[in-house]
């Protein structure tokens, strides 16, 4: 029998191992051939020959000299950071307005440039002359990855974000117009992710939107990978029978304060994550504390994790978009 694998068996391996050495250069940021030889286990042949490829291409770059185990100089590589770059669009609340974030990074996550934009509504046609700006900026533009409030938008937009069939019709449109990969992430998947980063030694991670006349929000990591359901969605806690299918927090205090600490209950007893991270900029302080007082049972106290009060999502949620979009470059 013939094996209709053996004729892109060599390809393969190859691009495999040019993965191999990017991820070792990114890594390492500068080495030499026996470095990267002993961090990858590729031999100094195939090293060689990968490594002129990279040369050629502009990855990498020829870096002087550097002194190896036996004293003799060897010619260090460089990973060439600015090979591709990353716009991030990062839309979010604050002080009750919305506003567009645009941001510029390397391949080591290092921001650029960063500027934002009040919006008079949250749709791909407001921040379009943003992107577009941005492209014409910085040429090496490789990816655009666009985070949005979930709650806060509809239609095709909302589609996208759930990953849904209707999602790669959006995408392929801003592709075509823009010539280069998009993606959507909601805001709180992102800063979720971006948060993990912040605490690598937790590995389930929840973070969770209590804002006072918006809708919760909740968003799921393990181990440093976002977890979704079905469609894409995942963490739609103002379902919670609780919030009684109007599906916002009060925007009265107490009504507030309370109605958020059954939110937490809820998603800690369910999900038992390590940490959880409330983005809020108006909850009223001490909130854990009042929560651990309310606790009726030696169970549910160990379900308590380390819980985080944070007033600015945007971090974060830069944080997890350069993360996601450098996975994303990986495969392309």
């Amino acid at each position: 029998m013939t094996n209709t694998n053996q004729s892109i068996t060599g390809h393969q391996i190859r691009e495999q191992n040019l993965l191999t050495i990017r991820k070792a250069l990114h890594k390492a940021q500068i080495a030499t051939i026996s470095q990267l030889k002993e961090s990858t286990g590729l031999s100094v042949v195939t090293i060689n020959k990968l490594i002129l490829a990279l040369l050629a291409t502009g990855e990498v770059h020829e870096n002087g000299y550097m002194t190896t185990g036996s004293g003799r100089p060897a010619t260090a590589y460089k990973f060439n950071a600015t090979y591709k770059l990353m716009l991030i669009v990062s839309c979010y609340k604050r002080g009750g307005h919305d506003y567009a974030g645009y941001s510029i990074h390397d391949l080591f996550g290092e921001c650029i440039e960063r500027r934002e934009e009040l919006l008079s509504n949250i749709h791909t046609d407001e921040f379009r002359i943003g992107i577009e700006r941005s492209i014409e900026r910085y040429g090496k533009i490789a990816i655009i990855g666009i985070s949005m409030p979930s709650d806060t938008i509809g239609g095709r937009v909302a589609s996208a974000i759930r990953h849904d069939p209707r999602s790669k019709r959006l995408a392929k449109h801003l592709e075509n117009r823009f010539h280069v990969p998009v993606f959507f992430e909601t805001d709180i998947n992102a800063a979720t992710l971006g948060c993990h980063k912040r605490y690598p030694d937790h590995h389930y991670v929840s973070g969770l939107v209590l804002v006072p006349g918006r809708a919760p929000a909740c968003g799921f990591c393990y181990q440093g990978s976002l977890l979704r359901g079905k469609d894409g969605m995942a963490g739609e806690v103002r379902f919670f029978p609780m919030y009684n299918d109007v599906g916002v927090l009060p925007t009265e205090p107490q009504q507030a304060d309370e109605l958020a600490q059954r939110t937490i209950r809820a998603v800690m007893c369910v999900l038992n994550p390590s940490l959880l991270v409330i983005y809020s900029e108006s909850l009223k302080s001490g909130i854990a504390d009042r929560l651990k007082k309310k606790l009726g049972s030696e169970a549910e106290v160990a379900l308590l994790p380390k819980i985080e009060i944070n007033e600015r999502i945007r971090d974060d949620i830069v944080s997890g978009m350069v993360t996601l979009c450098l996975e994303k470059l990986a495969k392309l």
